[in-house]
């Protein structure tokens, strides 16, 4: 309980002290002005300095207006970037239809490479077709790591060298070093 009035208590002192100094004057005897920061008005000023817009006399909703002027011309000046790289005809066309042709166009390529890796394309997404081409992929390494491992355990069984418990890279190393061994042999014959 007496926490809890101490604690009242200087809260109550804080409350009161704080008008006191807001209202303070300077040795001039006048009250210091504060400079407002408005974090809304920064933003709007960075916004436009970025894109390189004069905000100077202008009012808030001219320098938003001009912002997103800006913003929509950049957007589709990447969208008929893009679209150029991959041959879409950009003349005449929204940003809006232009991103859509590019998510086609996008999604047709994906399609391509399903079907040359074998994965089904039908209704998928172009997320759920990267995905699926990814796996894939890491299937198709697997599988080819597999038969190398295969490959160097029979070259190992051939020059009589034990695999048990060793990896790839250690097999690999034994039957370089015993192939060494038997070519400096024979080149001493």
């Amino acid at each position: 309980m007496l926490k809890k009035l101490a604690s009242l208590a200087l809260v109550g002192a804080i409350i009161v002290a704080v008008p006191t100094m807001a209202f303070a004057e300077d040795a001039s005897g006048t009250a210091p002005k504060a400079e407002a920061f408005h974090p809304l008005k920064q933003l709007l000023q960075e916004k436009a300095a970025a894109f390189g817009i004069a905000t100077d006399g202008k009012t808030k909703e001219q320098i938003k207006a001009e912002i997103k002027s800006a913003s929509e011309a950049d957007r589709l000046a990447r969208l008929q970037a893009a679209a150029a790289k991959l041959g879409i005809v950009t003349d005449g066309k929204s940003a809006e239809q232009l991103k859509t042709d590019l998510q086609a166009a996008v999604h047709t390529k994906l399609a391509a490479k399903a079907d040359k890796l074998g994965v089904g394309s039908d209704g998928k997404t172009n997320k759920e077709l990267r995905e699926a081409l990814k796996a894939a992929k890491a299937a198709k390494k697997s599988e080819r790591d597999a038969k190398k491992a295969e490959a160097l355990n029979k070259k190992a069984a051939k020059l009589g060298i034990s695999t048990d418990g060793k990896t790839t890279a250690q097999v690999f190393a034994e039957i370089q070093s015993a192939l060494q061994a038997k070519w400096a042999k024979r080149a001493k014959q």
